[in-house]
């Protein structure tokens, strides 16, 4: 999203607190990815007579909603994010995340009503504003190729795989992006630059076309079509002025 659409995204949000203090009652808004939830956080701490909690379906999700409240209630339980088990077999068929989100939106649920999805061995566990669940259960029944089986459980059954992690000890010129995007994915300086210039690459969910962009400790890098990374730590600089990182390639 660029800024245009972060700001309405703010918007819709406010609107949504708005109804909240008027009628008194409890709404949800749709799943946001990290960097707009950010921006929708900010907003809503400026708002008076608001609560709210944000929440993806577990502890480290990264596309989450917002429930909001008025602020003389206590945070209500959740109940409005289900979750759809996909199963298939892996011996026979690859489905990965893409597959299945092309599936549910070829249904006509919208991006913004599906939250993470997990892939575990023959496994996806699909995040979805409750309510559609039973539609997709009912109808879905191929994913590309692969026959599916599909049943709704809850958030507390979700069983959230250990990523696999390549660690990567290299050096760079400097902790500009192009540098680290480099190493990080192995990728010539040459090759680089045109993910950044065309708009593929984030830093912590937000495009950043600027090379010479600095990072920090914790970043999250993503390349659209190639994965994501993170830098883990930065070290010393060496004897011939390069500076030592530490880098998490997601595989």
């Amino acid at each position: 999203m660029d800024d245009k659409d972060t700001k309405l995204v703010i918007a819709i949000v406010e609107e949504e607190a708005n109804r909240v203090c008027k009628d008194h009652k409890v709404r949800c808004t749709s799943f946001y990815n990290p960097a707009i939830a950010k921006a929708v956080e900010r907003n809503l701490f400026k708002l008076g007579d608001i609560g709210f909690t944000r929440y993806g379906g577990y502890t480290e999700a990264e596309r989450t909603i917002f429930i909001l409240y008025p602020s003389y209630m206590d945070s209500p339980q959740d109940s409005s994010i289900q979750v759809i088990r996909v199963k298939w077999n892996p011996q026979y068929y690859n489905v990965d995340h893409r597959d299945i989100l092309g599936s549910f939106i070829g249904f006509g649920i919208k991006r913004e009503k599906i939250g993470d999805i997990i892939i575990d061995d023959g496994n996806a566990f699909v995040f979805i504003i409750c309510g559609l669940a039973s539609y997709i259960t009912n109808n879905l029944e191929r994913i590309g190729r692969a026959p599916v089986s599909l049943d709704i459980i809850s958030c507390e059954e979700v069983t959230v795989p250990e990523p696999r992690i390549k660690t990567i000890n290299t050096t760079v010129a400097s902790p500009r992006l192009d540098s680290i995007v480099s190493a990080c994915f192995g990728l010539s300086r040459t090759k680089t630059l045109p993910y950044i210039d065309n708009g593929s690459v984030s830093v912590n969910w937000e495009v950043i076309q600027k090379p010479d962009h600095i990072l920090d400790t914790g970043d999250i890098l993503s390349i659209r079509g190639l994965g994501r990374g993170k830098v883990k730590d930065f070290g010393q600089t060496s004897k011939k002025d390069r500076l030592f990182i530490v880098l998490e390639k997601y595989i």
